[in-house]
């Protein structure tokens, strides 16, 4: 097994300008290589600039920017990576290119050297399907910027060698990167496991349940996420998440899990892309874009004496925090996976003066409400009195799971999936999500944190309410929620 001492990188764009600067910074000599030359060029001058700038704040040791001068070479063509015990491709992402470059990096570095590619969905078994020794071929994916980026995907394809896998995590390791190893499959972990947070999101405003501002409030002030889903997709581009969400739910053989909607189909079609052009979800004229602020208090708020329609601790604890005294004034009660109708048909309640609660993030100091068709005025005044208290509230339209329930939901019981199907470990979709993506939590600590009996019982509502296996619960909760086992036990 060759220690990498010498890293070559094909394609001198943003991300492989990137990766060759880790690689130098690291120690490593870098051979950096780009069919257009000007680029190359341009991304080497841009590479020494960054180096010499930390090496002037201290970050780099004294000499840093000529010692990375002495180890970069820019390659003249393919041959100049037979000294390289490694090789990352980043050219254009498109299958074709990739294909075609493989079997001439395999003909060129020596037998046991790694080749890898920084693709970010495109299966590592197809880019390598033309290669003659497919063992040594992996991915690894790194995040942009990625000299600020730790987290990079080692992705394992079917071929790929466990020797390898073990030398593309020591090489991560090398450059300063956690890795996480993941299966190949579309979206690999990351993209796929990203997937649940907007989109739910999506269905939640396709059902007329609220608008977009309100659910990114809600995931920001509720469960502090540093965005909510809708700010999330006009950052990237809905030019870039629309086709992805499109492609890995045609990869997974269009598991409902994994299905976009009609709206982030038309907002695509709109060309209303997000920050890029100016408006998407959000307008961004004349630096407008924020969410708004979550609605205070009136200056005269109601009072309510309120009486509890179904036992329920969430509840409990609410009337300890607020100190209510028990009367008729209104119905309060606090779904679980189910919606105010549902509840209200259930147990033979006034729809009219029931309002229904979410208490998921009542230790947070916020609350939704929502109300059965009919009574939304009495949900008002509710979520006034509320807002009096000290709590951030939200009013909703009826939805099973309300909002924050749905999204959480779907997040944790599309991490399980990802547990279930072996593309990561439960403590690396965690750490991916957390590293890539900011979440507060990961989706395993998620789980954890809902409960998994909890957790289950919900997604079996809002599969049985909505009658969409959209929330099927995946095996691998299921299985731990009736046996009582943690979320990460393994198989």
């Amino acid at each position: 097994m060759s220690e990498v001492k010498t890293l070559g990188v094909v394609g001198a764009g943003p991300m492989g300008q990137g990766i060759a600067q880790i690689g130098l910074q690291s120690g490593l000599n870098v051979v950096l290589y780009d069919l257009n030359r000007k680029a190359l060029e341009k991304s080497a001058a841009q590479m020494f600039g960054f180096i010499e700038k930390l090496e002037s704040k201290g970050k780099l040791e004294a000499g840093a920017t000529e010692s990375a001068k002495a180890r970069l070479t820019l390659a003249t063509g393919i041959a100049d990576f037979a000294k390289c015990e490694a090789v990352i491709e980043a050219i254009i992402e498109r299958l074709e290119p990739k294909q075609k470059l493989f079997p001439e990096l395999e003909g060129v570095v020596a037998p046991d050297a790694i080749i890898a590619s920084n693709t970010s969905s495109l299966s590592i078994a197809e880019i390598a399907a033309g290669c003659r020794t497919k063992d040594r071929i992996c991915g690894l994916h790194f995040f942009n910027p990625v000299p600020l980026m730790r987290l990079v995907e080692v992705v394992v394809a079917p071929s790929t060698s466990q020797e390898v896998a073990d030398r593309a995590v020591a090489l991560s390791h090398l450059i300063g990167k956690d890795p996480v190893v993941v299966k190949d499959g579309p979206g690999f972990l990351v993209n796929l496991q990203g997937r649940a947070y907007t989109q739910e999101g999506l269905q939640v405003v396709q059902e007329g349940v609220t608008d977009p501002a309100t659910v990114d409030r809600i995931m920001r002030d509720a469960m502090n996420f540093r965005m909510g889903p809708f700010e999330l997709m006009d950052l990237t581009g809905i030019d870039i998440n629309y086709p992805a969400s499109t492609f890995i739910y045609e990869g997974y053989q269009h598991d409902p899990r994994l299905k976009t909607t009609t709206l982030h189909a038309l907002m695509f079609n709109s060309g209303d892309l997000g920050r890029k052009t100016g408006k998407g979800f959000y307008s961004y004229a004349d630096g407008a874009g924020a969410v708004t602020d979550c609605p205070a208090a009136s200056d005269n708020p109601p009072s309510f004496s309120p009486r509890i329609g179904e036992a329920s601790a969430d509840l409990d604890a609410l009337a300890a925090d607020i100190g209510w005294s028990e009367g008729n004034d209104v119905t309060l009660i606090a779904p679980v996976g189910e919606d105010c109708s549902t509840m209200c048909a259930r147990l033979g309640l006034d729809p009219k003066s029931t309002v229904a609660i979410d208490c998921t993030a009542r230790t947070n100091m916020h609350l939704t409400v929502m109300a059965a068709p009919g009574g939304g005025a009495v949900a008002a005044e509710v979520a006034d009195w509320l807002r009096s208290k000290g709590f951030k509230v939200e009013q909703i339209k009826d939805s099973a799971g309300f909002v924050l329930q749905r999204v959480l939901g779907m997040v944790a019981n599309l991490g399980c999936e990802l547990a279930q199907i072996g593309v990561g470990k439960p403590e690396d979709i965690d750490l991916g999500m957390k590293m890539a993506q900011n979440y507060p939590k990961g989706p395993m600590e998620i789980a954890d944190w809902i409960g998994l009996e909890k957790l289950h019982g919900m997604m079996l509502q809002l599969q049985a309410i909505t009658g969409s296996d959209r929330y099927r619960p995946s095996l691998w909760l299921r299985r731990r929620a009736l046996l009582g086992l943690s979320v990460y036990e393994a198989e």
